[in-house]
């Protein structure tokens, strides 16, 4: 019973503790947004940076970290974070705004490679929710259809039973297409990397050596798709396929 007691009380202490420390970083965003309407972004963008050093993260901390940088001119650390939030709140209007704004400050213009139909509007449904927003969705579509076959179990009319059954189907079909989307999109996100260039300059090398060949040169924010690293040297892809070696320090994952 001792155990037991101390058990519960360790747990209360460590639920007490991080209820504090959410508190406590709740009040440091609050006091970054006021520095950045104050205009201070470089102590707002400080605060905001504290918050994901402590393991926070979400797409609104991200979006105003973000914001601040681009208020600082400092084009490659907004990308980097847009892109971040990104992947909280892909559907986010202001968001994507924001990133197109910005992206038009880069020195890089890089066409991208042109795909079939068929494959941009595949992608388009693939990313129109983020994961957590498709979670909810799946766990709603879940209790929907668990109550319309309930419900279908215990109707006293024909037409309710067929109301109930039908209803309950068209949730399960949507579950399961749902379910489909998100293991592909979870695999997507698990085996893609991409980064940003975080250097005013950057010559794209033929292999993982400061001796290879300079294949391209490259500028700050722009976004790669990273294939492979060997040795602090990254294989990274441009949208328009060109495929070269960048050290590591250079980019920055997202």
């Amino acid at each position: 019973m001792r155990t037991i007691l101390l058990s519960l009380l360790c747990c209360f202490t460590v639920s007490v503790s991080a209820l504090a420390q959410t508190e406590e970083l709740s009040s440091v965003f609050e006091d970054a947004n006021r520095l950045y309407l104050e205009q201070k972004y470089d102590a707002a963008a400080a605060r905001y940076e504290s918050i994901v050093a402590n393991g926070y993260e979400n797409g609104e901390l991200y979006f105003n970290l973000g914001n601040a940088y681009y208020k600082m001119g400092k084009v490659q650390y907004a990308v980097l974070n847009y892109e971040r939030a990104r992947r909280f709140m892909p559907e986010d209007d202001d968001l994507m705004v924001n990133l197109q704004l910005v992206n038009l400050q880069l020195t890089d213009k890089i066409e991208s490679l042109p795909e079939l139909f068929i494959y941009r509007w595949a992608d388009a449904l693939l990313t129109l929710f983020s994961l957590d927003t498709m979670l909810r969705m799946m766990y709603i579509l879940f209790l929907l259809a668990l109550g319309a076959f309930s419900y279908f179990l215990f109707a006293g009319s024909y037409e309710l039973r067929r109301a109930a059954l039908m209803t309950g189907m068209v949730c399960t079909v949507l579950l399961l297409i749902g379910g489909a989307n998100f293991l592909i999109q979870s695999y997507r996100q698990a085996n893609s990397e991409y980064a940003v260039v975080m250097t005013d300059v950057a010559n794209i090398k033929s292999a993982p050596d400061k001796k290879g060949n300079d294949l391209f040169v490259i500028h700050r924010g722009l976004k790669v798709q990273v294939l492979d690293n060997v040795n602090q040297w990254y294989k990274i892809r441009l949208a328009d396929g060109k495929v070269g070696w960048i050290p590591q320090n250079e980019i920055e994952s997202i």
